[in-house]
Order: C-alpha cells, then structure tokens, then sequence
C-alpha cells in the first residue's frame, strides 16, 4: 500500500473505532435495583423495590441423609433428601445456623423411625447413641445444642456425612450418606433455587486450623451494572457533529431518518424507548460483600468521557477519541476497588448496602470525568438532557456458579478487534481487509436500483454459470438475486473478478445460506478440474529441497508440497453470530441436504446408496467404478 492509501486505511479504522466505541450492548431486561427515593422518569423503579436488596437474609437449608443413587441433578438429589434427611440445618451466608441445632435429638428421632422397619433393638439404638455424640462431640467442641449464630464448619459438615453414613449402613439403609443444600433467591433474580452438593476434602481439620473454613458453602454472585443513557450521550453526538460542520438542508433530513430508523431499531432489540448502556460492572457475593477482581470498565464510558471533556471544540482531532488515557485510571480504580472488597485483608470486606454502592459509584465517575462537574461544563452539556449518569438505579443479575462466568459483554463485539488492527497498522492487514480498506473499494451494486435489469442482465449471463451446483431438486432453482451473487464468488475463484472481497446482503429468510450450498459445490467442482488436468495423482505433489548443516555433515531435506494450482480452494465459515456457524455447518454435511432423485441417481448408476457412508469410501468406489470403464473400453478396442 502506498502511503496515501495507507493513510485512508487508517482514517477509515480511525472512524470504525469512534463508531464502534459509541455502539455499546443495551441492557437487554430490567431487573432493577433502586438505589434512592427518587424516581427515574421512565417509571421502572417503584419505592417498594427499596425494602430489600437481593443479597439480604439469604438462607442456605442443608439436608444429610442417606441417597439410593448421588449421580443424580442436585436438584434431585435435595427432593430425594426431604423425605429421607437425618439432620436439617439451616445458614446464613456466613454459614451461621439461624436456627438451634440438636445433633442427639435429630439422631435419636431418626433411629426410632427406622427401628421398626429395620429391627434395631434399644440396646443397639443406645450404643449408637453414644458413640455417635461422641464422634460429633470431637468437632463441635461443646455438650448440648448448637445455638443459633453457631458457625458450621467443614469438619463439623463432614462428620455429619459420616455419622449418617454409619447409621443408614447399620439401619440397612441403601445407598451412600449425601449433603445438599438448597438457597432461595429473590424471583426477580432467580427464577428457580440453586442447589448445590456438599463434599467437604478430608484435611477440613488442618484448614481449618490455617484459618480456611466453611468451603461448604459456595457463593453466588450478583452482578450490578451501573448505567449510562444513551440518549442523552446520542444527543451530545448531534450536538458534536454540528459543531464540528453545519449540516446543509438536505443532509439534516438524512440525518434525521437515519436517527429515526436507528431509535425504530433500538426500541424493537431493547423493548421499550429507553436505552442504556453499562458504564461498569461489579459483583457483590450473596453474603453481601464485593467480590475482589470483578470491577471493569466499560470501553463506551470511557468514549464517553472523551466526548464530554474534549477541549477542542469544534476541532476533532484524527484518531478520536484515545480512551488509552484512561489506563492508568482503570489500574488504580480496579486496585482500590480490591483493597474495599478485602482482597488482602484476613478479616475479609463487610456488608455492602445502598450507601456504599452510591459512593462507590461517585468515586468511579469522578475518576473517569463524568461527575456532574466535569459534564455540566461541557459545550455539548444541555440542561434539559442532564447527566448521561443514570444514578437512580443499577441492574442486577444472578451468577450461578460464578466462578466460570465473566459478566455481560458490555462493549461492541468488534471493537477489540479493530482496535488490534488500528494500533498495528497496515503492515498486520489481510488481504481481504487491504482491499476493503483500499480507496478502490470494491464495485457495489444494489439490484433495488436497477429497475432496467443492466446489472442483473451483465452478471447473469449463461456463460459466467458455475459448472457446480448443490445437489437440491433439479426444478429448484437460485433465484436472480442468488445466481448474480454466485456468479461473482465464481468470478473472484477464477481471479478475474473486480476483487475477492464480497459481501453479500438480504434480510432472514431470503436465501443467503442455500446460496452458500452452490458456492462450497462450486468450489469442489472447480478443485476437481484443476486436479482432472493433471495426468497422475501424483503429479499434484512438488518436492521442494532443503539444506540444513548438522554437526557433522551438510546435508539436503526433501519435502512435498501440494501444487499450488490445488490450493485455495478451503472454506472457512466464521460469524459474529455462533447459531449461524451452528447452522451452516450442520446444514452442509447432513444427507437430508441432498434431494432423494440424486440418491436414487447414484443407486442406480454406482449400485451404492450413499447415505450412511463416508465421502472418502463413496469418492473411490466412483474412481474405481470409472477404472473398471476404462479398462473395459480398453478391451473392447483391442477386441476389435
């Protein structure tokens, strides 16, 4: 690339990078969390959401028993224990009982339910008894009842397990002893209980004894984002663009629909007319404290913050806007953050509440410069828009099984990729994205625009046909549409196209993935001519020769490679979207893909059905069946 195309190749990801900044993920439900009194004028938040928040009076229910079948869903396994439990405890997150506990009294109740069906006699039941509160003596460390407030321990759950183990083999109980416990979350962040097995390891005694207790009990997490509206960071974006250039009549109309079908289109994806986006993520554990190393910071915030603090108004410098700035901010927000949920702390983080998420919130947008100090001095600062802060209320979700998740995608799913592409420049460009990027952008045509049919009529010539074609019905054909946009893939394979870039546009439901079918059976068809020009299979094979010095003599490598005639012909099928990927290539080797009249067809001419066997064993047995007819020619011309 010369140096003028270099420059408009990166002008071009400069803008891509602006837009894609500004394109965040809206918050797609509103499971809401009032943070004050007032209300947001959008109505969503009432008072009463403020009487609790999700993490508070949280219980734990764990059930001890003896289970028929542990390979079961933990849900199961907690239904099963109801019915069959020996002990019931009930926690706190902290693993506190909330209620007393009697190990002798649960045990004894147990054993005198099972005496009758099991035959244990009293002087059985009493030597049970008391070997067995002499086991739960060991760990709980004192006579009597637990008291409410009592901590559970591993240990204290372990001997429990075996304890019960012990009574259901002597009771001739089936199965092995199982703990489960149950939590039940508020229903608008849980739609069902978590539940969750107990296996506590065999050194709960030794760490406990390093201060390591209550692994029991796992946590969930609650992921709060805090929000920014859109609307008004869109309506500060109007105000930039018209400052940076006054739009003429004509381009303020274009605009103005380009605006309304852009807000038709978020009101269908979010649900309603307002659109938020999140300025950062953190989670609070249902103990109620900040779970360590979950802060993080939205890219579009910090785009945010660029637009409102810029300086240069109405100047916009190339490259805008440079969230890098804000690195060093992030590092030191995210280690403070740390040190508040008690990452290096013994005694761990307190309780978190309304308060101390509100301070939290103030000392981040501080920090990034959009406190109401910093926006409200901006020139694209308008008062009857206010802050784009939304501080009334933050969302939340529940995280199952946490420590696998990593929160929502806040950012546009391209942004981190074209940033790659922007801070390395031209020399790291495809070929693909040279040509997209390149001044001589590749020839676009709009067939909505042709009502004459040039276009359609110049590319739908029978001599620009593929030779492949996917193996549907033979009435079936492409539409016009389809077979201009499979002519032009043809052109680009046999290189004399306009480019190999080509994109291919339609709304669902037009045809994009069967015109995908005709292109891959193009592509086969086109390979298998270039390999039919070769007069052995061998010849498609290059040796290339290689000289590598050793330690004791110089000596020459030989390697083959493919003749680079058969090469380009792979096929990579790759998508922002994971369920088109799915589809495509579960669509492609399926044998419903292919019409019964061609099964029926290569019954009758290679006396095989190809359904149920591999592509490699079909293709030799059509080799060997062209072999056979060859050789027969052969004998029928000596014949004669």
């Amino acid at each position: 690339m010369g140096n003028d195309e270099q420059q408009h190749a990166m002008d071009v990801l400069s803008y891509w990078c602006a837009v894609e900044l500004f394109s965040p993920q809206n918050w797609r439900d509103n499971q809401l969390i009032a943070l004050s009194s007032s209300r947001n004028d959008d109505q969503r938040v009432s008072v009463s959401e403020q009487e609790r928040l999700p993490w508070n009076d949280i219980h734990a229910d764990l059930l001890i028993g003896p289970v028929d079948n542990e390979h079961r869903s933990y849900t199961n396994l907690y239904n099963d224990l109801q019915s069959r439990k020996i002990y019931r405890l009930q926690t706190d997150m902290n693993a506190r009982l909330t209620k007393p506990f009697s190990f002798a009294e649960d045990t004894e109740n147990w054993l005198r339910v099972q005496a009758v069906r099991s035959g244990l006699d009293e002087q059985t039941i009493t030597g049970l008894l008391g070997e067995t509160n002499q086991l739960w003596l060991e760990v709980a460390k004192q006579p009597g009842s637990l008291p409410a407030g009592t901590e559970l321990t591993d240990s204290m759950v372990s001997r429990l397990l075996q304890v019960a183990g012990k009574l259901s083999a002597t009771a001739n109980r089936p199965g092995s002893a199982c703990a489960v416990y149950c939590k039940d979350y508020d229903r608008r962040f849980a739609r069902r209980p978590v539940h969750q097995a107990v296996k506590p390891g065999e050194d709960s005694e030794q760490q406990e004894a390093v201060g390591r207790q209550n692994r029991w009990l796992k946590h969930e997490r609650f992921r709060i984002a805090v929000g920014l509206s859109q609307r008004v960071v869109t309506n500060a974006l109007l105000k930039a663009a018209k400052l940076v250039r006054e739009l003429s009549p004509a381009e303020e109309t274009a605009q103005d629909e380009v605006l309304q079908e852009l807000a038709h289109r978020q009101n269908r994806r979010a649900g309603g007319p307002s659109t938020v986006a999140s300025l950062m993520e953190f989670c609070v554990g249902d103990d109620g404290c900040l779970a360590p190393r979950s802060l993080t910071l939205s890219q579009y915030a910090k785009a945010v913050s660029c637009l409102f603090n810029h300086e240069g108004w109405p100047d916009c410098l190339a490259g805008w806007p440079h969230i890098e700035v804000f690195d060093e901010t992030e590092r030191k927000l995210k280690s403070e953050f740390n040190r508040l949920a008690g990452e290096d702390s013994e005694d761990g983080a307190d309780p978190v509440g309304r308060y101390e998420i509100e301070s939290l919130i103030e000392h981040v947008v501080d920090r990034m410069g959009l406190d109401d100090r910093a926006v409200s001095g901006s020139p694209l600062f308008a008062r009857a828009d206010g802050s784009p802060l939304i501080r009334n209320y933050v969302n939340c979700h529940l995280e199952a099984g946490s420590g696998l998740l990593n929160g929502e995608m806040m950012d546009s799913f391209f942004l981190e990729d074209l940033e790659g592409l922007y801070q390395n420049g031209p020399d790291i460009f495809s070929e693909p994205v040279r040509q997209y990027l390149s001044i001589g952008h590749p020839r676009r045509f709009n067939l909505q625009k042709d009502p004459e049919g040039h276009l359609v009529g110049d590319f739908t010539e029978p001599a620009d046909m593929p030779f492949g074609r996917w193996p549907s019905a033979s009435n079936q054909f492409q539409s016009t549409g389809q077979q201009l946009a499979i002519n032009q893939i043809r052109a680009a394979l046999e290189g004399y196209g306009s480019s190999s870039l080509l994109g291919v546009n339609g709304p669902p439901g037009t045809g994009k993935t069967t015109l995908l079918k005709d292109v891959a059976a193009e592509i086969i068809v086109a390979r298998a001519r270039r390999l039919a020009g070769f007069s052995r299979p061998q010849d498609i094979f290059t040796s290339r020769r290689v000289a590598r010095a050793t330690s004791d003599e110089d000596k020459d490598y030989i390697y083959w490679t493919l003749d680079p005639a058969v090469t380009g012909f792979e096929i990579v099928v790759a998508s922002s979207n994971n369920k088109a990927v799915e589809n495509v290539s579960q669509d492609l080797p399926s044998a419903d893909a292919i019409d019964a009249e061609w099964e029926t067809y290569i019954d009758s001419e290679f006396k095989q059905v190809p359904c149920g066997f591999a592509f490699r064993d079909f293709a030799g047995q059509i080799t060997d069946r062209r072999s056979q007819d060859n050789e027969s020619g052969s004998s029928n011309a000596s014949s004669a």
